[in-house]
């Protein structure tokens, strides 16, 4: 698909993304409506905490996301309100790779009460422009060719449609300019984000096959190959099955784009909100 846009078509739409930020910033009213929004400042301290503890790894030291998602917004994917969220935090998210934290109701509290504070905290800055990063990302990056957004695209790799939402914009550079990074090393489980995209390559009585691991039990795994099908196997009946661990069919663009490029692409990236 090929897009074009002139001086006036490109002002409007960088006012629009100018007015897309503002409207997102995270709204302070939000958090002081909250029940949780009521703790005191020892309380949230109390929950910084246990939040840097248990949370941190994967959700960044201020909440600005990683390996898990950016907590820094007012409405969480998971936990629309105060009491799912305080249920997210002691049972975690079932299929993926969220965890339930053994907390008192006190300490599970003040967690609470600190994600919420998150939220209303001050949008990160882009570094760049994302409209010129939209043509990046059409054009000489070929994104499209291996990820979905907003329904345009192939669906190799991840959906990108609210990739601002989970990913903040250190994570973003690195996944565009070194990708194996961000993959998997360790397996620990079979489902969750932490081993989601783990490149498989297996071998059956009906041939050899590359691609991402959809799914996994103890006795089936599930593949999406190079072209997009989607494959199920029995593992009992195959001939080998590995798991590349660290792998990544992503290149690396910090040899083909430079550096402007990238701040533009990470910056649309930044401005997928669903």
């Amino acid at each position: 698909m090929h897009l074009s846009f002139d001086s006036t078509a490109l002002r409007k739409l960088r006012s629009l993304f100018t007015l897309l930020t503002l409207t997102l910033a995270s709204p302070l009213h939000l958090f002081a409506q909250s029940p949780v929004g009521t703790l005191s400042a020892e309380e949230l301290s109390a929950g910084q905490s246990q939040f840097e503890i248990h949370c941190a790894r994967c959700h960044g030291m201020l909440g600005e996301g990683g390996e898990g998602p950016s907590l820094k917004r007012a409405q969480l994917t998971h936990a629309a309100d105060d009491a799912t969220l305080l249920t997210v935090i002691a049972g975690g998210i079932p299929g993926t790779g969220m965890p339930g934290i053994r907390l008192s109701a006190k300490d599970a509290r003040s967690v609470a009460g600190y994600v919420r504070s998150l939220g209303a905290l001050p949008a990160e800055p882009m570094p760049g422009d994302p409209v010129a990063g939209a043509l990046v990302y059409r054009s000489t990056g070929n994104c499209a060719s291996c990820h979905i957004l907003h329904g345009d695209g192939v669906g190799l790799g991840p959906e990108l449609s609210s990739v601002g939402l989970k990913r903040n914009a250190e994570y973003l550079r690195r996944a565009v300019t070194n990708p194996e990074v961000e993959q998997p090393r360790v397996v620990d489980r079979f489902r969750g984000t932490l081993n989601a995209f783990l490149t498989v390559r297996i071998v059956s009585e009906y041939g050899r096959y590359e691609g991402m691991r959809i799914n996994e039990d103890e006795f089936t795994v599930q593949m999406r190959d190079l072209e997009g099908n989607i494959h199920s196997f029995e593992k009992a009946k195959l001939i080998s099955y590995e798991k590349a661990l660290g792998h990544s069919f992503m290149p690396g663009y910090s040899a083909l784009l430079d550096e402007k490029q990238i701040v533009d692409v990470v910056s649309f990236l930044m401005s997928q909100r669903g």
